[in-house]
C-alpha cells in the first residue's frame, strides 16, 4: 500500500511538497484522484475559502466577510458588474504582481502588509509562526501568504488529528488550505466540532467548506 510523506524543507516558502515515492497527492490529475480510496467509509474534505486573502485580510485588521470572499468582491468591488471566476483571477493578478498599477483593490486590500514582516537589509522576511525567509521584496507579499496560511492550516490539522486520538478516523492528508478526513461513520457526530476547529485561526474564524465522497476525485459538498 502506497501513503502521503511530505517533505517539510522542500519548498522556500515552508509549505510543504511530497517525498519520491509518496502518492503524490498535490500534483495529482483529477481522472487520478478517483483511484484514492478510503480505508474507512468516506473521505471528508475541509477546504478554507480563499484561504490566503483571508489571511491578507486578518493581517490588515480587517473583518473577515461571512460568506464567500470571491462573492463578496464582486459584490463591493465590481459592483456585481463581472462573474466570480473573472473577479478571482484579477484579484490574484494585483495582490501578487506589484508593478501592477493601482486599482480599485487598492481600497480594501494591501499589498503592502508584508513590510510589517520584512526585513529589506537582508532580505528576510519573518513570518507570525516565526519562519524565516529568505526572500527578495518584489516576491515577499506571496511569501508571507502562503507560509502563513500554510501553517495555520497544519497547526490546526494537529488539532484535529489530537481530538480524533482513539477513533477510527483519521486524518488522511493535506492538501495546500485543506485537510481530508478518512471519516469512520461511527465518528460522524464529531464532523461538526472539527469542522470548528478547522476553522478557527490565530485571528478569529476563517470559513470552510466541505465536501464527502468515496475517493478523492469525486467530493460533494456536504452541509454541517
Amino acid at each position: 500500500k502506497k501513503r502521503v510523506s511530505y517533505n517539510i524543507f522542500g519548498s522556500a516558502t515552508g509549505r510543504l511538497t511530497t517525498n519520491r515515492g509518496s502518492v503524490p497527492v498535490l500534483t495529482l490529475k483529477k481522472e487520478q484522484r478517483s483511484l484514492i480510496t478510503p480505508q474507512n467509509d468516506a473521505f471528508v474534505e475541509l477546504d478554507l475559502n480563499a484561504a490566503e486573502v483571508r489571511t491578507l485580510m486578518a493581517l490588515s485588521g480587517r473583518e473577515q466577510p461571512c460568506g464567500d470572499i470571491h462573492e463578496w468582491v464582486v459584490k463591493n468591488v465590481f459592483d456585481g458588474e463581472i462573474e466570480r471566476s473573472k473577479a478571482k483571477v484579477e484579484l490574484f493578478a494585483w495582490l501578487y504582481n506589484p508593478s501592477n498599477s493601482k486599482s480599485r483593490f487598492d481600497q480594501i486590500f494591501s499589498r503592502q502588509i508584508f513590510r510589517d514582516f520584512f526585513a529589506p537589509e537582508d532580505e528576510v522576511l519573518t513570518t507570525p509562526f516565526g519562519r524565516r525567509l529568505v526572500v527578495e521584496e518584489r516576491k515577499a507579499q506571496n511569501y508571507l501568504l502562503q507560509s502563513t496560511t500554510s501553517d495555520q492550516v497544519l497547526e490546526n490539522a494537529y488539532k484535529i488529528q489530537k481530538m480524533l486520538r482513539g477513533k477510527k478516523s483519521t486524518i488522511a492528508f493535506t492538501l495546500h488550505d485543506s485537510i481530508i478526513l478518512d471519516m469512520s461513520q461511527e465518528d460522524a457526530i464529531m464532523l461538526r466540532d472539527i469542522k470548528s476547529q478547522f476553522e478557527q485561526t490565530r485571528w478569529g474564524s476563517f470559513i470552510s467548506t466541505c465536501k464527502i465522497g468515496k475517493n478523492f476525485g469525486n467530493l460533494k459538498e456536504l452541509e454541517v
